[in-house]
């Protein structure tokens, strides 16, 4: 269940090769007339680096108070369907409680998969492709966790994973 009281939420819509839709949410500290500068430009980054490891097309993105249309085209990549995901588990840096977010139609080309480790993903610096690397970089820049919009986060685990997940 939600905390009582405001949350400051940021969303990321991709569209697929079946043109169906899907998205990843994520959660970020308050925006004010002093921090809209640097929200906007996290979220920007956020955004390009997200679009560069997934294979849909962003079809929106939205934050409290806004909501842009990007594209009215679906992708034409046969492996960009919203089914291919790359569930993302985060911890709050405070209390340490994990959260998880998926991005869909997710390149599988930008994946570097652990030895051994199964559907588990690389994102280390010098591990990770450059492209999952700079989205870690620019997701724990502005994301914040669902209980408290205070609280940074870390990323701690990547895995890919299929239809219905």
């Amino acid at each position: 269940m939600p905390p009582l009281g405001s949350q400051h939420k940021a969303r990321i819509n991709y569209g697929d090769v079946s043109e169906e839709t899907s998205g990843l949410e994520v959660f970020t500290g308050a925006i004010t007339a002093v921090s809209i500068g640097g929200f906007l430009t996290q979220f920007g980054t956020l955004q390009s680096t997200t679009d560069a490891i997934t294979l849909g097309e962003r079809r929106s993105q939205s934050w409290i108070g806004d909501l842009t249309t990007v594209s009215n085209d679906w992708p034409t990549d046969p492996a960009a369907h919203r089914e291919n995901k790359l569930l993302v588990t985060y911890r709050d840096d405070v209390t340490e409680e994990e959260f998880n977010l998926t991005i869909p139609t997710i390149d599988f080309t930008k994946l570097v998969f652990v030895p051994g480790g199964g559907d588990a993903v690389s994102f280390a610096t010098g591990v990770g492709s450059a492209e999952i690397v700079a989205w870690v970089a620019a997701f724990e820049a502005m994301a914040r966790t669902p209980r408290s919009d205070a609280n940074s986060v870390t990323v701690v685990a990547m895995r890919y994973v299929g239809r219905n997940t």
